[in-house]
């Protein structure tokens, strides 16, 4: 015969955060809530600012190797004028490879 009240199971336990946080919280526990977010906003921010110094530095060398590439392909063009302006043979030009798709 089976018993008329159901089981009680894990999902109908109450636990000690459940309580917790439907009671109010003291004035220390508000403070101490208080300061770990400062504390995290501090640290937010300073990866903020090092997150803008990094991007700095890689938009910077970003520029670097466009300006060398520029720089590169005056010369080429300085040294070998026909070489430049010859267009590059496409894939299915080239049979010198011997493999067939």
């Amino acid at each position: 015969m089976r018993n008329a009240s159901p089981r009680r199971g894990l999902h109908s336990m109450r636990s000690r955060t459940t309580r917790k946080a439907t009671a109010s919280q003291t004035s220390p526990e508000l403070y101490l809530k208080l300061t770990s977010l400062e504390i995290e906003k501090t640290r937010r921010l300073s990866e903020l600012e090092n997150l803008k110094e990094r991007m700095q530095t890689l938009c910077q060398r970003i520029q670097s190797i466009s300006d060398e590439q520029v720089e590169l392909r005056g010369r080429l063009e300085a040294w070998q004028p026909e070489l430049a302006l010859s267009p590059s043979p496409s894939p299915r030009q080239n049979n010198n490879v011997g493999l067939t798709y």
